[in-house]
């Protein structure tokens, strides 16, 4: 993480958070300016996930997948399969309740660690606990790189030349006996 570190996340919180404040500002501004050169050389689901930064901020995940074949993990081993995957489901807690179904082809790196090494924002448990900030960069030429930090500390990293996302709507149960 180049402009949302956990030690920035760290001064937000502190007596100091007014000046933290101002920086992230700065910060905020620094890092979309780096998304309008990235962005033109993504797919356009990707432009538009990407394209809103905090879209996530304060979500859950909910499930992270990772494979050669996980989209039929029961069917025969194909031939031409699209390399290593990865599929994470997070649950947003800004927009309706949707849960955006994030696919990454052609993964070249994933490194997870939980817990963190910090924690950002005490939770009392071991879980990822909100998607707080998430970067995308580029490694070279094709090759993308998204980060994501949560308040537990936690990351995620993920190499990949294909992005995709879909958003799922809430869905609604009917109350027994109505």
């Amino acid at each position: 993480m180049k402009y949302f570190t956990p030690q920035y996340w760290l001064s937000m919180q502190s007596p100091n958070w007014e000046r933290s404040s101002k920086r992230w500002n700065r910060r905020f501004e620094s890092y979309k300016k780096e998304l309008s050169k990235i962005l033109p050389m993504m797919a356009s689901s990707g432009r538009e996930f990407f394209g809103n930064p905090l879209v996530l901020h304060d979500g859950k995940l909910t499930r992270f997948e990772a494979g050669d074949q996980i989209a039929a993990p029961t069917s025969d081993y194909a031939r031409g399969y699209p390399g290593s995957q990865v599929r994470l489901y997070v649950l947003s807690d800004r927009v309706q309740q949707r849960c955006y179904v994030l696919r990454y082809k052609e993964v070249s790196r994933i490194k997870l660690s939980l817990p963190g090494k910090t924690i950002l924002f005490p939770t009392g448990s071991d879980d990822f606990h909100h998607w707080g900030y998430d970067e995308l960069s580029l490694r070279g030429s094709g090759i993308f790189r998204h980060e994501i930090l949560f308040a537990s500390g936690a990351t995620i990293l993920i190499d990949f030349q294909q992005f995709s996302c879909q958003k799922l709507l809430p869905t609604t149960r009917k109350r027994e006996g109505k």
